[in-house]
């Protein structure tokens, strides 16, 4: 049986994804150190480091992936904008603008999308429930 003390941690484990916003990379990090150090103590804090650890490992890969997307539509954008104003043309940069609108659009959904995940993940931990997250990629077995 897991005891309060071991879901109290795994929940920890899950919100301690939160200290990205405060240092770079420390949405890793500090679930790392966390769960690196209570591993040894209990399974289930095992099973759900190992799933926060993935999924924030997975959730970096996406957005390296969507930030390289985003990036060559923007690109892509201002590029036909100068050759337009190159060329002599007035634009309004109807293109960029709506890059600039989408790209904020995915980024405030992937991010919502994220706060949720995690908070959902940490009220199933403090229930006693390994979460797993969706879309998650199992780098650490």
């Amino acid at each position: 049986m897991t005891t309060q003390n071991e879901k109290t941690t795994a929940a920890l484990l899950h919100v301690s994804a939160f200290a990205k916003y405060l240092i770079p990379f420390a949405g890793i990090v500090v679930p790392l150190i966390i769960w690196q150090t209570k591993k040894h103590q209990s399974e289930y804090v095992d099973a759900n480091g190992k799933s926060v650890i993935n999924f924030h490992l997975s959730i970096l890969m996406y957005s390296i992936v969507l930030a390289i997307i985003l990036g060559i539509f923007f690109l892509n954008s201002i590029i036909q904008v100068v050759q337009i104003e190159s060329a002599g043309g007035e634009v309004f940069p109807v293109e960029l603008i709506s890059t600039v609108i989408i790209g904020a659009i995915v980024l405030g959904a992937w991010t919502i999308t994220e706060f949720i995940l995690i908070i959902l993940g940490s009220v199933k931990a403090n229930e006693g429930t390994v979460y797993k997250y969706p879309f998650t990629i199992n780098f650490i077995k």
